[in-house]
C-alpha cells in the first residue's frame, strides 16, 4: 500500500511540471484594437435644486373675487315659503257733512244729533236721526210732544235709569220697526218707553218737500231719582 500511494504522488507531480512547462509554448491571441470606440465618460452635472416657489404678493387695495359654493342640491333645505299677509281694511272715516248737515257732538257716529228740538222741559234726555238731510224744526216739536204726552213711568228706583227707543217714520207718518236699543235694565221702564211710541201713531207726514221716504229716529227716556 506503501507503493501505491508513493506512485500517486509521483504522478501527480508529473502532471503539475507539465502544465507549467507546456504554458510557455502556448499560441499568443492578439486582440486588434483597431475597431474598438473609445469613449470618454464624463460625469453628468448634479440636478439643479427646483427653485422655491414663493406665494404671489397681494397688492394692498385690490379686490380679490370670493368664489360662492355651489350649495349641494341633496343636502340644501328648502327654505319655507312665507305667505303674504293679508292687508286689513281700510278704516273707515265718516263722511264731512256740510253746513246745515254737520254731525253734532254727542250722537254716535252716523247720527245727527237733534236734542235741541226737543224743546224747553222736555223729558227727554236726547234725541238723534239717521237722515241728515231732515231739517225740519217744526216737525220734531209736534213729534216729540205728541210722544211726551202718551210716556208715563211706572218705575220707581234709587239709581238714574235710560232707556233708548229706535223707530222708523214713514212719509204718512206711520210708525214701524219700534225697537229697544238701550236697555235700562229694568224689563218695565223698557216697555213703558216703547208703548209711549207706539201709542204716539201716527206722527205728522213728513214734508213736501222732503225726498226720502222714510226717517229713522233714536229717542232716549231718562229717569233722574228725585
Amino acid at each position: 500500500m506503501r507503493h501505491d500511494l508513493f506512485y500517486s504522488l509521483i504522478l501527480h507531480i508529473v502532471v503539475v511540471l507539465a502544465m507549467v512547462v507546456s504554458v510557455p509554448f502556448k499560441p499568443r491571441v492578439r486582440t486588434d484594437l483597431d475597431n474598438v470606440i473609445k469613449v470618454n465618460l464624463a460625469y453628468m452635472p448634479a440636478a439643479a435644486k427646483a427653485a422655491a416657489i414663493k406665494p404671489a404678493a397681494v397688492i394692498k387695495g385690490a379686490t380679490t373675487e370670493k368664489t360662492t359654493p355651489i350649495p349641494d342640491k341633496t343636502t340644501a333645505k328648502s327654505k319655507p315659503v312665507t305667505k303674504p299677509k293679508p292687508k286689513k281694511p281700510a278704516e273707515k272715516t265718516p263722511q264731512t257733512l256740510e253746513k246745515g248737515e254737520q254731525e253734532k257732538a254727542g250722537a254716535p257716529a252716523g247720527q245727527v244729533d237733534v236734542s235741541n228740538e226737543l224743546g224747553a222741559g222736555s223729558p227727554f234726555g236726547s234725541a238723534s236721526i239717521d237722515n241728515a238731510s231732515f231739517e225740519y224744526p217744526y216737525w220734531f216739536v209736534q213729534a216729540f210732544s205728541k210722544i211726551e204726552r202718551n210716556w208715563s213711568n211706572p218705575v220707581y228706583s234709587n239709581e238714574p235709569l235710560s232707556c233708548i227707543i229706535y223707530f222708523h217714520v214713514i212719509r204718512s207718518g206711520r210708525i214701524i220697526d219700534v225697537q229697544i236699543e238701550k236697555s235700562s235694565g229694568f224689563d218695565a221702564f223698557d216697555r213703558a218707553c216703547e208703548t209711549a211710541v207706539r201709542l204716539s201713531e201716527p206722527l205728522p207726514p213728513l214734508p213736501d218737500d222732503f225726498t226720502d221716504e222714510i226717517i229713522g229716529i233714536h229717542l232716549e227716556f231718562p229717569y233722574i231719582p228725585q
